[in-house]
């Protein structure tokens, strides 16, 4: 038996050519398999390549390129074995490495800074509130709030946390949008079992942003009737009356 691992280490380890999907697929291919083009893989590269890149060559590393394209991949399909099946050249064990590792760099707080951002300046609620106004004439609303149950393999601890009214595992994951469908605020660690009215009254939302008035007066988000009523959270009346009532819920 120790010869016979003495002879494993020994051989030398082989490597599968990896395909250069970035110059052999036109745009609409990669858009197909990864959703984005060829454009916008260079810029979720660029946002991540420092922390992707490996300072050495040895053993065929992947590239940061080559990282983001697995992990674009995965999410586009939410199978593993695709990225083994696309000829990208990882085994299975370094495609699930690589997709953990991409996913923590993509989700770190300068990164989310960047692009997830929630309106706090009178010039910022303003703009915010103009969009709105177009679209209904409705003043006053600088966001929209929802829930949404994000589906999930079955996790090993507090599995029965995760078992969402539905009866499948998630992850509850409260979302603020603008006007343009652009997140300016999200929440995403609560198991799903739990409600939204809580997820929002221990958000930073309830106990920072208008909790503290770190907002303009007049600045409100609206939401379904899963949400208590509030100043600054707007809901549907569960039994409007003809006139004003009926006209402010539609």
């Amino acid at each position: 038996m120790a010869a016979q691992e003495q002879l494993r280490l020994r051989r030398p380890r082989t490597f599968c050519d990896r395909k250069d999907v970035l110059n052999e697929l036109n745009d609409a291919e990669l858009i197909k398999r990864y959703r984005l083009d060829r454009e916008g893989i260079l810029f979720v590269t660029n946002l991540v390549r420092e922390t992707l890149a490996r300072p050495t060559a040895r053993n065929k590393a992947l590239s940061p390129e080559m990282k983001v394209i697995i992990t674009l991949r995965f999410l586009a399909t939410g199978k593993m074995q695709l990225c083994n099946s696309d000829d990208l050249g990882p085994s299975q064990q370094t495609v699930s490495r690589v997709i953990t590792e991409t996913l923590d760099a993509l989700s770190s707080r300068p990164i989310l800074a960047q692009f997830i951002k929630f309106p706090i300046t009178p010039q910022e609620t303003q703009r915010k509130k103009m969009e709105f106004v177009q679209i209904a004439g409705f003043p006053g609303v600088v966001g929209v709030i929802d829930g949404t149950h994000i589906k999930i393999t079955a996790p090993k601890e507090f599995e029965a946390e995760y078992v969402n009214r539905k009866r499948y595992h998630s992850i509850n994951t409260q979302i603020v949008f603008d006007a343009k469908y652009k997140i300016i605020d999200i929440v995403a660690n609560w198991p799903g079992s739990v409600h939204d009215a809580r997820i929002l009254n221990e958000s930073g939302l309830n106990r920072f942003v208008f909790g503290r008035g770190m907002l303009p007066d007049g600045c409100h988000l609206l939401g379904d009737s899963g949400y208590p009523s509030k100043k600054w959270l707007l809901t549907p009346y569960l039994r409007p009356r003809p006139g004003p009532q009926s006209n402010y819920n539609r």
